[in-house]
């Protein structure tokens, strides 16, 4: 599997082009679908932030990837998660993006956005691991592996 190429922008207002413009030559990348999915995102994250810690070439995300005919309440949308996230690294972290969510999930071999997605990838986009939903111990162990 290969990542996705995706305009996407931090919740801090910096421009991304994923995945070459990744903070670190590897990321760890939970990506949501849903507003409701912030739960299954939030079970990853102290995971994702240790394997960060620990590996200098490694930068954890989160992922909102929200349909395109979102995009004209995007103001309003990052707006929300800026207020409901104090915390100036996360907002950083958290990279929105407005895109056609069909190739994205054939990308990441999703069915349907039910969903969260977890992958471990590089620069070049290349897939190393990848997991849906909530974090397990099992999954985590794996990440871990995987890393």
């Amino acid at each position: 599997m290969v990542f996705p190429d995706l305009d996407a922008r931090g919740l801090t207002g910096e421009r991304y082009r994923l995945p070459e413009d990744f903070g670190a030559p590897r990321a760890v990348a939970a990506i949501a679908f849903h507003r409701g999915q912030q739960k299954d995102v939030d079970t990853w994250m102290p995971s994702l932030l240790a394997i960060e810690a620990e590996h200098d070439d490694v930068r954890a995300y989160e992922i909102p990837c929200i349909s395109r005919r979102w995009t004209p309440g995007r103001r309003f949308i990052d707006g929300g998660m800026v207020a409901g996230i104090p915390d100036r690294d996360a907002r950083a972290r958290t990279l929105t993006t407005y895109t056609d969510v069909g190739p994205v999930l054939k990308a990441l071999g999703l069915r349907d956005t039910t969903a969260i997605a977890v992958v471990l990838t590089d620069r070049d986009g290349r897939i190393a691991w990848t997991a849906t939903g909530a974090w397990t111990a099992d999954a985590g162990a794996a990440l871990t592996a995987a890393v």
